[in-house]
């Protein structure tokens, strides 16, 4: 094993690759409840792929992979892993999201009857076309839910509007035809090409010991014999900087207004460390609209606003996407308006930008000191970037307000797309 640090954060991180290409990261840190997490890089807006030697790029229903996420719970033997977990005084559970699937367990006790049941969880598939048609109607009741979810409505037409290409405009679930389509062969398919451990990592953190449990993972894997993976191309798309749509509205009986704002941006290039680069983009979002933003008074204020005003920030390929969601009584038009000229205003003070980046700082520290915020930052940081950012800590101390001001420089913020999710009895 390999001994690494994050430089500022008394934070060691013990790593090594095994044999069949999984890579693994253990963090000890005493007297904290452990947390393990496999992450296999294989998300819902993965859609089109092919190995090495194919000829022809396979396409699989959009969500494939969170569907697969279901199923892996599913095993031969009739044991429930959740079960299994809550037997022994954990807690288990699992996500996919557009990039990802991970799974996970919380507990302080039975640790590695915890692991194993992790470990075996992810590696023993068990799909018949029985239980696939049953987890049809379980997801399709989820996704029926959704339909019925004024944030979710908006969010997922404002996909299709925003991406011409990208399969990142395909929602995690997939719509209900994608659902009902999903194949036995289809999930046997995606997981051989991306649940092979040479796909994925598994971090722990927590009161452990590093050599025993690298010692342990090691016994577990000569159960299995996993063959060498061939390189898996995802197929890559070009994306236009425009959006499909500007501006759609849709009509339902509800009883306030939903709004859904996206901008669509490419990413920079003054800055070519990835890390930093988003650091410094996500710095335009806080000094706009973070907590000590002007505008969150104004919109306190805002008698037409039912909810506050959510800003979020998503990389997607080459581009960052912002949103904005709010829920409305009226006059949303004002409050779009005050949106754009707000993030549109490249005026900045350097007092709020030192302000900020201490707050970045503070809570940096502060995602380090549990379990599961240490293994959700080194796996994020390995899908994102490669690999954990052990001078994270150094890179956010050397941020300046120079630098970020030649950094917004090269931002378009002229590519938008909005959603209002509208009454149709009210609005006739």
């Amino acid at each position: 094993m390999d001994k690494k640090s994050y430089n500022g954060l008394n934070l060691d991180v013990y790593e090594e690759v095994l044999d069949n290409g999984l890579r693994v990261y253990i963090s000890p840190i005493p007297r904290h409840t452990i947390h393990a997490r496999i992450t296999t890089f294989f998300g819902g807006s993965i859609l089109e792929f092919k190995m090495d030697g194919d000829n022809d790029f396979t396409k699989v229903p959009g969500g494939v992979a969170h569907f697969l996420e279901h199923k892996m719970f599913e095993k031969k033997d009739g044991k429930d892993p959740l079960a299994i977990y809550e037997n022994n005084g954990a807690s288990g559970n699992a996500f996919t999201n557009e990039f990802v699937t991970a799974y996970h367990f919380t507990g302080a006790g039975h640790f590695y009857e915890n692991l194993e049941t992790l470990l075996k969880c992810v590696h023993e598939p068990y799909f018949t076309d029985e239980n696939v048609l049953k987890e049809k109607g379980i997801i399709s009741q989820e996704k029926k839910q959704d339909l019925d979810n004024p944030f979710s409505i908006v969010y997922d037409r404002s996909l299709l509007n925003t991406f011409h290409n990208l399969d990142f405009k395909n929602t995690v679930l997939g719509s209900l035809e994608d659902i009902n389509s999903i194949t036995k062969e289809d999930l046997y398919n995606c997981y051989n090409t991306f649940y092979h451990p040479s796909n994925m990592i598994l971090t722990i953190s927590g009161e452990v010991d590093a050599q025993k449990t690298i010692d342990f993972i090691k016994e577990f894997y000569k159960r299995y014999d996993f063959k060498k993976r061939p390189k898996v191309e995802v197929k890559h798309k070009d994306e236009p900087e425009t959006v499909v749509k500007d501006k759609d509205i849709i009509y339902m009986d509800n009883l306030s207004k939903e709004i859904l704002i996206n901008y669509k941006v490419k990413k920079p290039t003054s800055i070519k460390d990835t890390y930093l680069n988003r650091i410094y983009f996500s710095f335009l979002l806080d000094m706009k609209f973070g907590a000590i933003a002007p505008i969150t008074d104004v919109f306190a204020k805002n008698k037409d606003l039912i909810s506050p005003v959510s800003s979020y920030l998503e990389p997607v390929d080459d581009y960052y996407v912002i949103l904005f969601n709010a829920t409305v009584k009226d006059n949303e038009d004002e409050i779009i308006d005050l949106i754009d000229k707000t993030i549109k205003d490249f005026n900045f003070d350097e007092k709020d930008f030192n302000l900020i980046k201490k707050a970045v700082l503070n809570s940096t520290v502060l995602s380090t000191e549990n379990s599961s915020g240490i293994c959700n930052m080194i796996s994020n940081q390995v899908y994102f970037f490669g690999e954990p950012i052990y001078d994270m800590y150094d890179k956010l101390k050397g941020l300046n307000f120079e630098t970020f001001e030649n950094f917004i420089k090269d931002i378009n913020l002229n590519n938008r797309s909005i959603v209002i999710l509208d009454n149709k009895n009210l609005r006739g």
